[in-house]
């Protein structure tokens, strides 16, 4: 695979996918930096072989809009850049649509979509400088397909992937492409207690017969970071084993 340009930031960082994305992306010659919110995250993303030769970057889409937001990740991109940017941050908000506090939703879309969007417009215009950019977003099959208690996840999850097709309609004359990768089930995280509770249940639904791992997804990312990939813009892909195709 091609590259043309050099440097990646990934957001959410600390990660299973990220952390399995970051040796790909060391092994194709990029320069990445992987952002953490919290010391678990960042203490995470040291812990992890491989990763010594970054140093991790705090950014916490929560505090976007805060005077000093984007201080540290400027800091890192001081001489230009990033050309490549991919996002895994989400906050997660389980709750039934009539039982929510109004205030917990409104915390929620302030932090994942108002913050994301100030995100991605610090690296839009960055990218625009250099007539050349790639943006991938980690977004779910819940933004079309949720099950009962996702209805605030999956809003927000619609809502940021509409403005990265903004971005890859309005911007791709200008060099900045997106691409929207939308996985199922992953083997990582809460969804790996679940499905080692209801085998069964993966085995039958996903025609597959099981949920994509955090490498196969990393493998996908970097692919779709490549310059064949380039006219993929401005659109969803799925990649749950088959699930959202199914009756």
């Amino acid at each position: 695979m091609k590259f043309t340009g050099k440097t990646v930031l990934v957001v959410g960082g600390s990660c299973e996918m990220a952390l399995a994305l970051f040796p790909l992306l060391a092994e194709a010659g990029l320069e990445a930096v992987l952002t953490f919110r919290s010391e678990e995250g960042k203490k995470r993303i040291q812990d992890t072989p491989g990763t010594m030769q970054t140093t991790p970057c705090f950014f916490d889409l929560g505090k976007a809009l805060d005077p000093d937001g984007f201080s540290d990740v400027d800091a890192r991109f001081s001489e230009g850049g990033p050309d490549y940017f991919v996002d895994f941050a989400h906050g997660n908000l389980e709750s039934l649509v009539a039982t929510a506090s109004p205030e917990e939703v409104g915390r929620y879309f302030h932090e994942n979509v108002t913050g994301r969007s100030a995100l991605i417009k610090w690296a839009a215009r960055r990218m625009v400088a250099r007539r050349f950019g790639r943006m991938l977003y980690l977004s779910s099959t819940a933004a079309f397909l949720q099950n009962g208690g996702q209805g605030f996840y999956a809003a927000s999850k619609k809502a940021c992937e509409a403005l990265y097709q903004g971005i890859g309609i309005e911007m791709a004359k200008k060099g900045v492409t997106t691409a929207i990768l939308r996985p199922g089930y992953v083997a990582s995280g809460r969804a790996e207690a679940f499905m080692a509770e209801n085998e069964a249940w993966v085995r039958q639904k996903i025609p597959l017969g099981r949920a994509a791992s955090p490498d196969e997804v990393a493998e996908t990312l970097l692919f779709l970071l490549s310059d064949a990939a380039r006219p993929i813009n401005a659109t969803p892909i799925t990649m749950d084993g088959g699930l959202t195709a199914c009756k």
